[in-house]
């Protein structure tokens, strides 16, 4: 007869935190939807619970065997009773899991974001990469825009919770509650100004942002020999925006579509957001968020700003040795 199913760490937690409050081994059971049998057995021993060794001859499997799963686990994001299921092995997903864990070559991660990037996107990422080898990243002025949410980052939120206290909730307000979209650059020198902008540009208002903080930048470091780097949202690349800048006498970094991964001030946002959101902190009002968002942009120090200038060469040599593909970063 098959083994059950052994009681993992969270369930032991729950069962002690019932019994403290005077719950039955059976209504307990009822809760968790587990045997009482099992309830039973761990109450009766909690320090002995799932030590006894089965008994029976142990399951063999061959080295052929293991090979084929190996092949199936490697860069796969199958599950273990999928690879049992395809190979027709007569063993346990546990069993699978045991033999994948012991090839030092494959390890369980998690699946990274990276952008969604067609044929031809790669191809011109490569010529970009070749085009750059030599560049000096140094006289890059980076920029970007980033939405703020009065209740924190998308994504699901995580917590250590303890049995024995009521659960915490994160609260999420109708529609949102709010946000703001802000517009960044810097470079090996340091920071431009923030700007709070419309969360909905046209290309005028972008313009009149890159008047307001980009062009006294430029103006006081005109001996420097800057040149400007913007994605290829349709405001930036616009004829009124690309006029505007050849006015101004603002050069303009070519930049390959698709390659938010490129960009360094991605890195710089990351850390704005761990920052702005530390400990699940939330905001009540938009002048409040954007108070921490301007205290955080200020609290970067130069080094890692340095350090992500400096990674642009590792960067470009990612991109063509990966004939274009997403890159670590």
């Amino acid at each position: 007869m098959a083994l059950g199913r052994k009681l993992s760490d969270f369930e032991k937690g729950q069962i002690a935190a019932y019994k403290r409050d005077g719950k039955s081994n059976r209504q307990i059971a009822t809760l968790l939807g587990r045997s009482p049998t099992v309830i039973d057995n761990y109450v009766k021993n909690p320090a002995g619970y799932g030590t006894r060794k089965p008994t029976g001859r142990p399951t063999t499997i061959s080295e052929r065997d293991k090979r084929r799963i190996y092949r199936e686990a490697s860069n796969s994001v199958k599950t273990c009773s999928a690879i049992k299921k395809d190979l027709g092995l007569n063993v346990t997903p546990e069993w699978v899991r045991r033999i994948i864990r012991k090839n030092p070559n494959i390890v369980r991660r998690k699946l990274k974001k990276a952008p969604a990037i067609k044929k031809v996107n790669k191809r011109l990422r490569v010529i970009f990469g070749r085009q750059n080898t030599r560049r000096d990243w140094a006289s890059v002025v980076w920029s970007d825009e980033k939405k703020f949410n009065l209740d924190g980052p998308d994504g699901v939120k995580y917590y250590w919770h303890d049995l024995c206290k009521d659960p915490l909730y994160f609260s999420r307000r109708n529609f949102g509650g709010g946000s703001v979209m802000v517009w960044a650059a810097f470079t090996s020198t340091g920071r431009v100004k923030l700007a709070f902008v419309p969360k909905r540009m046209n290309s005028i208002q972008y313009q009149f942002v890159l008047r307001r903080s980009l062009l006294p930048f430029f103006r006081r470091n005109r001996r420097q020999n800057f040149i400007f780097m913007q994605d290829n949202a349709p405001i930036h690349v616009s004829r009124s925006t690309r006029a505007w800048l050849r006015r101004k006498h603002i050069p303009l970094l070519g930049w390959p579509a698709n390659s938010p991964d490129l960009n360094p001030i991605e890195n710089i946002w990351g850390i704005l957001v761990r920052r702005i959101y530390a400990e699940n902190k939330q905001y009540q009002n938009v002048k409040e968020l954007k108070k921490a968002i301007v205290a955080a942009w200020h609290t970067i120090d130069q080094e890692i700003i340095d350090d992500l200038v400096l990674s642009m060469d590792n960067r470009i040599f990612q991109v063509i040795n990966r004939n274009g593909g997403p890159i670590d970063y």
